[in-house]
């Protein structure tokens, strides 16, 4: 196990531990999602949770909570998980969230309901009763605070689709100067909602949607948002072939810094007064 500290936009030095940071950690959970937002005042907020996947990588049985999420919130001392957000009913995104129910305190979960079969929601309903934790439709919390970063939860949704990857509830968090785009599994359909929708320009950060597929990902959101930085939680030897590589030349093209959980693991970004990026590799 190592940990490799970079520092991006012009700043060269190792990642020296402070007081805590405002950060994002892209969490290696193979061919799935799972990224962790924390405050300076360990408010903490999931965004998806991993799910088992078909890959080389693991074994249909390999328990990502057990060996992956859970290590990495006590490697970062959370007690709690303040919100939870799961961008669609996707088993590679939302696959351990019943098993971090059980094993990990949380306060809040929100979901895009309509998105869930009914039997799926009152499963979840129940679930989330049994643990006190909140079950809440992101319509209904559009918008929140966590300490002095705004999260924002923004709905380019086509709910007449039969592909959940359009249902996907995607999050722009801002903070300071800095702002982070992620896209859950949404596609190009759902990146012209969004731009017409919401003004989207010169993001720090794009959490690239649907693993890299060609589906997402359009030249028309990375001429927008121009991320410095772009990240692809994708597994090893994964049977989709992905990340793209049309999408990488793409990223490519604007200079983005890529960075991929089957190349570099876990990966961390610090937002202090520039931004540091740290990787985790078992």
């Amino acid at each position: 196990m190592f940990i490799f500290a970079l520092v991006i936009l012009y700043i060269f030095s190792t990642v020296i531990p402070q007081s805590k940071d405002y950060q994002l950690t892209m969490l290696n959970v193979g061919q799935g999602d799972a990224f962790l937002f924390e405050t300076q005042k360990h408010e903490v907020l999931l965004i998806d949770t991993g799910g088992q996947f078909n890959s080389k990588q693991t074994t249909p049985n390999h328990n990502i909570s057990k060996y992956h999420i859970l290590p990495t919130l006590k490697r970062h001392n959370i007690k709690k998980i303040d919100y939870v957000v799961i961008t669609h009913p996707h088993i590679d995104h939302m696959g351990e969230l019943e098993y971090l129910i059980q094993k990990q305190p949380i306060e809040n979960i929100i979901i895009n309901q309509k998105s869930f079969k009914p039997e799926e929601l009152n499963h979840l309903r129940e679930t989330s009763q049994k643990y006190n934790v909140k079950l809440l439709d992101f319509k209904n919390k559009p918008r929140f605070l966590m300490d002095k970063a705004h999260i924002n939860l923004l709905d380019a949704t086509i709910l007449n689709s039969d592909n959940l990857n359009e249902q996907s509830i995607i999050i722009l968090i801002q903070y300071r100067k800095y702002k982070i785009l992620l896209m859950g599994d949404a596609t190009m359909n759902n990146e012209s909602i969004l731009m017409q929708k919401y003004n989207l320009y010169n993001v720090d950060v794009l959490k690239v949607g649907h693993h890299g597929s060609k589906t997402s990902t359009s030249e028309a959101l990375l001429q927008a948002t121009k991320p410095k930085i772009a990240l692809i939680s994708v597994g090893n030897n994964n049977r989709y072939g992905l990340p793209n590589k049309l999408v990488i030349n793409k990223l490519q093209s604007l200079g983005a810094k890529i960075l991929q959980t089957h190349t570099d693991g876990e990966v961390s970004i610090l937002f202090r007064d520039n931004i540091l990026l740290q990787t985790h590799t078992d």
